[in-house]
């Protein structure tokens, strides 16, 4: 067979394969803006990589909109590409791209180096075709920051550092095995801490060990969270996925972090099941997770739980959020019961009414958590506890694009107390003023709970120099709370400054002071961080 047939019947299948593969999007949603940064989320960011492109749907039509600049295992840190306003909930794709191909030339063809050197029907079926091309890919950063206050008194000054480190390998060697880490070290000094240790100090929040021979199935060793139960926090021992068609099998065994300082305890003993099933349609997406856990102590049962959550954008313009827990045990002076209870239900729901207006609302009722092992001496007090429920009403609205609005509403009532904890905020964000190009925010927060009530008023102004590579932002806040048991009142003026440096690709630092003025005392305060990241 000519060579030129040979590359026509490569182009022939792969091409239409590989754009099927791009159009396999990672949905996600907004959860937060600041004035340079949107944070987006998504159920796992192990495919998306520092400088990727993330998009969103206008009328069908896929528009770039946010750069990544940073992420952790479940979230991004990004800048946006469009004057859109860029709401929260707003869904937020990311199309992976297709493995680079490397190419070889033969008599002035250009040729894949994978190609069978004879192209037959049986070759054309070789694993060789299709089997999936590892890379290596590195993503990292290390963080190191030294904070202090100084106050006038001289009594309650302290100097802190924190260090934090993260490195994320995928396919290391361009084999089948990744390793995700992040560890934090941070130490007070200047008031005694006589009896802190090291572990208090040092923290591992992930450190495992994937294996993943191809798609469907992956194994994990070591301490790390599971996106899929993320309430139970980090999981130290083996943790195990299968994917069946629109299903995921899960299964763990291991232990549970020290109560005290979060190292390894073999006493803290758990296993559990889970299974996820995700649908996938034009307008969104639906995933539904189901998990069964038991947490012992010595082997003997100290919870024992069902976990369930479901995400929903499928419905055009709405996002839902559900996640609760049933209590499957309970031990109370000796006597076990197996009767179930609630003791968690978050719901939270968006729905956007047009392009540039949405509302989103959520309902939190939590109770605290009992481990009747691990906590026996505290018993009768953690029974006494009642639920916590609050309420929270969001807008956010752009009537132009360079301005922004939010405002929301929360209410919070715990235990018996019949008033409720109010909470009233509002945003106006000016974005590109034109003739000064900066960035202008003003904010007002009313606090009022059954004892005390105030205001926070305060506002900030942000810009950018050569080209980006500086950021410069000035913030005042007016605090004024008066306490309803005492002639007590806290009057106070913050003000400080923040400077950003990203001068070169991967590196940065950031500069911040901020001083609170009181009518008979003053506090200092400084901030000085350095952000290295690493990436392949």
């Amino acid at each position: 067979m000519k060579l030129k047939q040979v590359y026509f019947l490569f182009l022939i299948t792969y091409f239409p394969l590989a754009g099927l593969a791009q159009q396999q999007a990672i949905d996600g949603s907004v959860t937060f803006k600041s004035s340079k940064n949107v944070y987006v989320r998504f159920n796992s960011t192990e495919n998306i990589s520092t400088g990727d492109t993330l998009f969103y749907d206008v009328a069908g039509t896929r528009k770039p909109a946010l750069i990544v600049t940073q992420k952790s295992s479940t979230s991004c840190v990004c800048t946006s590409l469009t004057s859109e306003n860029i709401a929260v909930g707003q869904r937020i794709s990311f199309f992976p791209k297709s493995p680079p191909i490397q190419e070889i030339k033969s008599d002035n063809v250009v040729m894949p180096e994978t190609l069978p050197l004879i192209v037959t029907p049986d070759s054309i079926k070789n694993d060789s075709l299709t089997r999936k091309v590892r890379k290596q890919m590195v993503n990292g950063r290390l963080t190191f920051s030294t904070n202090a206050s100084i106050n006038s008194d001289n009594n309650s000054n302290f100097h802190r550092i924190r260090t934090a480190f993260s490195l994320n390998i995928q396919n290391i060697r361009n084999s089948s095995f990744s390793t995700q880490t992040y560890i934090t070290y941070r130490h007070r000094y200047g008031i005694d801490q006589s009896t802190t240790g090291f572990y208090d100090d040092f923290k591992v929040f992930t450190l495992a060990v994937q294996y993943a021979p191809g798609d469907k199935f992956n194994l994990w060793v070591g301490r790390k969270m599971n996106n899929n139960m993320a309430n139970m926090g980090a999981i130290d021992g083996i943790q195990s996925e299968y994917k069946l068609n629109k299903f995921i099998i899960g299964a763990f065994a291991g232990t549970r972090p020290d109560f005290t300082d979060f190292t390894f305890n073999p006493s803290l003993n758990q296993f559990g099941a889970y299974v996820v099933r995700i649908d996938k349609t034009n307008s969104g997406m639906a995933q539904t997770s189901l998990a069964f856990a038991e947490q012992q102590n010595d082997f003997k049962t100290d919870r024992r739980f069902v976990y369930f959550q479901h995400n929903n954008s499928v419905i055009k313009n709405l996002n839902l959020f559900l996640s609760s827990e049933l209590d499957l045990y309970k031990k109370i002076n000796g006597d076990i019961s197996n009767k179930p209870s609630i003791t968690s239900v978050y719901l939270s729901l968006r729905y956007r009414l047009r392009k540039n207006l949405s509302i989103s609302t959520s309902y939190d009722n939590r109770r605290n958590i009992i481990y009747y092992e691990s906590y026996q001496t505290f018993i009768d007090q953690l029974v006494a506890q009642e639920t916590r429920q609050g309420f929270r009403l969001q807008m956010n609205y752009s009537p132009f694009k360079s301005i922004s609005i939010n405002a929301s509403t929360f209410y919070r009532y715990q235990g018996d107390n019949p008033v409720p904890t109010k909470n009233y905020v509002g945003n106006i964000n000016f974005n590109n003023i034109p003739g000064l190009k900066m960035n202008v925010a003003v904010n007002a927060n009313l606090l009022e709970s059954y004892y005390f009530k105030g205001t926070i008023i305060g506002g900030r102004v942000s810009d950018d120099f050569l080209k980006g590579k500086i950021n410069a932002e000035l913030n005042y806040r007016n605090v004024n709370y008066t306490f309803f048991n005492s002639e007590t009142s806290l009057k106070q003026h913050i003000a400080g400054f923040n400077l950003n440096f990203n001068l070169l690709k991967k590196t940065s630092l950031i500069l911040s002071y901020e001083g609170t003025f009181e009518p008979k005392t003053t506090y200092h305060r400084y901030f000085i961080t350095a952000i290295q990241r690493f990436k392949n």
